[in-house]
């Protein structure tokens, strides 16, 4: 992972505005409070981009109370519009530097995509396959800084980086734990989209799920660490 203090803070010294991306899904766990910081001590314009937003219902939505944000759905084209309105206003008509920065797999390189209309940063699934920062021009006046995916120094609790999507399933190792692990923090949602039942023994749902899904070893035993991986992924991916 490439390190908080080289990349991130160039970004927020060279940029005009900042992007802070987050996913709609987990809102106070993607934002990242060092680089908040970062950019509050250097008085920078900045604003919340709650991406992800067709993951969610519109009862989710309308919970969600964050000043100076605005939500979007990179990859429907939601809100992607306001968002570049908001960038021009924030600009007052001058040339300015977009900063976009935030943890891995919240979508900025999506969400640059969707603003210059055309594939012009990488994007992936997996995360943190952004590998070096990128100058982007999407408009005359608008130049946009893309970072990787990056941790602060305290972000270390592999729970919260599952949830948000900061840590790539397939190089887990111990997908078994890591999913039981999502399944009692989601409360409830990897349960309903699988269809089981909800219980607190969260192994015991794990193999349930396994069975339904008939991802067995041989002698019909659940591969809960295969298991484990595919629902991180699918939920990572969004389709959960």
């Amino acid at each position: 992972m490439v390190s908080f203090d080289k990349i991130v803070n160039n970004v927020i010294y060279e940029a005009d505005i900042i992007l802070l991306i987050i996913d709609a899904r987990r809102v106070k766990e993607s934002i990242n409070k060092k680089i908040e910081e970062q950019i509050l001590s250097k008085k920078k314009k900045f604003m919340y981009i709650i991406n992800k937003c067709d993951l969610i219902t519109k009862e989710e939505q309308q919970k969600i109370k964050l000043d100076n944000s605005l939500q979007i759905s990179a990859t429907k084209h939601w809100g992607t519009m306001r968002l570049l309105q908001k960038i021009m206003l924030l600009g007052k008509g001058k040339d300015v530097v977009v900063g976009v920065v935030g943890y891995p797999n919240t979508g900025k390189s999506t969400v640059i995509n969707a603003l210059k209309g055309k594939h012009s940063a990488p994007t992936s699934s997996k995360s943190g396959y952004t590998k070096g920062l990128q100058k982007i021009r999407i408009s005359r006046k608008i130049m946009l800084l893309d970072t990787p995916g990056v941790f602060s120094f305290d972000d270390k609790k592999e729970v919260k980086n599952l949830i948000i999507g900061a840590v790539d399933a397939e190089k887990l190792k111990d997908p078994e734990a890591g999913a039981m692990e999502l399944i009692q923090a989601l409360d409830g949602t990897i349960e309903k989209h699988y269809g089981v039942k909800k219980r607190k023994d969260f192994l015991k749902t794990l193999e349930e799920i396994a069975i339904k899904k008939k991802i067995l070893k041989k002698g019909g035993v659940t591969d809960n660490a295969r298991m484990g991986k595919q629902i991180i992924m699918m939920w990572q991916k969004g389709k959960i």
